[in-house]
């Protein structure tokens, strides 16, 4: 039978977010996230849960293995849901920065839709290039934007995902 632990939002009321607390779960930024389908397999294949946090406006469709968890319709409210809620052993799919280096210091494993590995060695790196960019787009400068996912960079991401997900059940 599956736990609830419930944590409040003050502009939504609560949060029903599944306590497993030796089961490692996957947990994703679902806002603009291109990746749900990968993710949403890979949890069913290995057996663990996938939970996806969206904001109220966003639709992130959810299923039974992989629900969706409705945050306030505020910017950032599904990164501090999930920096919240995760913990050691869980795997955070997300593109933002901040939320890996939040992720990876409660000892979570942080990675892009990409495939990239956030590991806690290149955080501050990456942390400062996005202040830089930041700070170039608040003077009126232009940033390059990403590229456009590709089908190589999904089967990347599928594959990463799996050997995350592949070491928590050796």
């Amino acid at each position: 039978m599956r736990s609830w632990r419930s944590s409040r939002d003050s502009s939504r009321g609560v949060i029903r977010v599944p306590n497993h607390p030796s089961a490692a779960r996957v947990l994703v930024d679902a806002d603009a996230c291109p990746v749900r389908h990968e993710i949403a397999r890979a949890a069913e294949r290995h057996g663990v849960e996938a939970l996806f946090f969206a904001n109220a406006s966003q639709e992130a469709p959810g299923s039974a293995n992989a629900p969706t968890v409705r945050v306030a319709d505020r910017a950032d409210a599904a990164d501090f849901a999930i920096a919240t809620q995760c913990r050691e052993g869980d795997v955070v799919v997300t593109d933002d920065i901040g939320l890996a280096a939040l992720a990876t210091g409660k000892g979570a494993r942080a990675i892009s839709s990409r495939g990239r590995l956030f590991r806690p060695e290149i955080l501050p790196l990456l942390l400062e290039e996005r202040h830089r960019s930041r700070k170039v787009r608040r003077a009126g400068g232009r940033t390059r934007r990403p590229r456009a996912l590709t089908a190589e960079d999904r089967r990347r991401f599928a594959a990463a995902l799996d050997e995350l997900l592949r070491r928590d059940e050796s």
